[in-house]
């Protein structure tokens, strides 16, 4: 596989702190949330999914047009679906090229 994090030539050691980390994290899944889950057809994940995608991009579009008001909605969202990072750095300039 051409992903670096597959050669490491030094081992990953976990510390303390990501044994904590890991720890909080499956402490906050729910079982009973898991199991509807499960339940669920393949179709129905999806829609879900795609249903989190899209609040998810709402969220993104609102508060790129909290900073930036001369935006409409549908080149925020325009804009939130291609990468809000990418619009930034063009927007001031930056002198980092982001790849499209």
């Amino acid at each position: 596989m051409d992903n670096p994090s597959y050669h490491r030539s030094i081992p990953l050691v976990v510390t303390e702190e990501m044994r904590r980390e890991i720890a909080g994290a499956v402490a906050e899944i729910d079982l009973a949330q898991l199991e509807i889950l499960r339940r669920m057809t393949p179709a129905q994940r999806m829609a879900i999914a795609a249903a989190l995608i899209a609040d998810l991009e709402r969220a993104a579009a609102y508060q790129l047009r909290q900073r930036h008001p001369e935006l409409n909605v549908a080149d925020s969202l325009r804009i939130a679906r291609q990468g809000v990072l990418r619009y930034e750095q063009r927007k001031c300039g930056g002198a980092e090229h982001v790849n499209s």
